[in-house]
């Protein structure tokens, strides 16, 4: 179960206020809002490096786009950045990542002229790029993001390339082979004077599920503030089942200010209970699990694709209308759930309505999202074992 005090820490405050300034007739709608804050949150990541790094290959890759996608960043073995460019996410604008030039170039000769025309501060994070080696450049910029109280992440990019190259030799280990790049990445920053442990992300914007391209979309979340990894957790597609884990992670969060709603709500009731919620917010959430976690939609052709198996599993969690969402809640309602719930509960304990209201929803939103999650990696793993037969 996830603890209370993790929701109170975060909105308590808030809602406190909002009850003692307006009461509690319209707390749900408050609620609502603080469901979708998490559209509102800007993020912004810069991404440099030389040119002919990965740059773009990962900006897109990050952004769920291929490289000749109508919206995706020019891919080129030349310079093609000689200013700072941004490329929103397509499905959340404020969610920003911009491809920066690299230092040492004709328009950045150095790290002052780099600094002055960049705009450091603007940046929630840094991702430096090498193919090869870091430069004397990568390492000052390192120091200076550092300084100013930054982010940053060093990335050695094209993996796949370096271990196709070495599968041509008689005794190849790919183990052996990611060793000797981390440990060349990390000599080119000893030659460059560097004191300090750095980590090194190996990663191949074609094949994000293999090597360190996850890990690094961890440590990139990890690094940011609770509202902005919220914001960018659920704005990146499923590209792992780590990072389809997180994002069930922070649904789950959720659960307890949609309980809080729906029974401050308390507008329609489940059929055959005396239980009042709010069912169209709840179905709105379903559906918000269902498209999070990428489940297709029946009758779509990803859907087409599926196993037999696998198109049941999602049927099971399909419900689409408030009549299956009321009877599917309907299971959940029982004397226990209330009792055991009645010492956790937030801000349905200062009476904006029932008890059971808030246990029903939230064990039946709980189980919902299990079912959702556990479809959702059955189709991802689907999808992976397919791949891996296709090469």
């Amino acid at each position: 179960m996830i603890d209370p005090l993790d929701w109170e820490l975060i909105y308590g405050d808030e809602v406190r206020e909002y009850v003692e300034q307006d009461g509690v007739s319209h707390i749900s709608d408050f609620l609502r809002s603080k469901l979708d804050k998490w559209t509102e949150v800007e993020v912004n990541i810069a991404v440099t490096g030389d040119s002919g790094t990965g740059k773009s290959s990962f900006i897109n890759a990050i952004r769920g786009l291929k490289d000749d996608d109508e919206k995706a960043a020019q891919v080129g073995v030349t310079e093609t950045t000689t200013v700072p460019t941004v490329y929103e996410h397509p499905t959340n604008p404020n969610i920003s990542l911009w491809d920066l030039p690299g230092i040492g170039t004709p328009n950045y000769p150095d790290l002052e002229s780099y600094i002055r025309r960049v705009q450091l501060e603007k940046y929630d994070a840094f991702l430096i790029f090498t193919a090869t080696r870091f430069t004397k450049y990568d390492l000052q910029l390192v120091k200076k993001v550092r300084s100013i109280g930054k982010k940053f992440f060093l990335i050695c990019a094209k993996i796949d390339e370096n271990v196709r190259a070495q599968q041509r030799k008689r005794e190849f280990s790919e183990d052996a082979t990611l060793e000797k790049i981390r440990r060349h990445s990390l000599e080119s920053l000893v030659d460059l004077d560097s004191d300090e442990d750095h980590d090194i992300f190996l990663i191949s914007n074609h094949y994000p599920n293999r090597w360190d391209f996850d890990r690094l979309t961890q440590a990139i979340l990890d690094a940011l503030p609770v509202f902005q990894q919220e914001s960018l957790a659920l704005s990146l597609n499923n590209l792992t089942s780590k990072m389809l884990k997180r994002k069930a992670d922070v649904l789950r969060r959720r659960i307890w200010m949609v309980a809080s709603a729906s029974a401050a709500a308390a507008l329609v009731p489940i059929p055959g209970l005396s239980v009042a919620v709010d069912i169209g917010l709840i179905t709105e959430e379903i559906s918000f699990y269902r498209s999070q976690l990428g489940l297709p939609i029946e009758g779509s052709d990803e859907f087409a694709r599926l196993t037999v198996s696998n198109q049941e599993k999602i049927r099971k969690v399909c419900l689409t209308t408030t009549t299956q969402v009321a009877a599917y809640l309907a299971a959940f309602a029982s004397q226990s759930a209330l009792e055991e719930f009645s010492r956790y509960i937030p801000i349905v304990g200062f009476g904006i309505a029932s008890s059971m209201s808030f246990a029903t929803t939230y064990y039946g939103l709980q189980h919902c999202l299990k079912q959702v999650e556990e479809s959702a990696l059955s189709v991802l793993n689907g999808a992976f074992e397919e791949a891996l037969e296709d090469r």
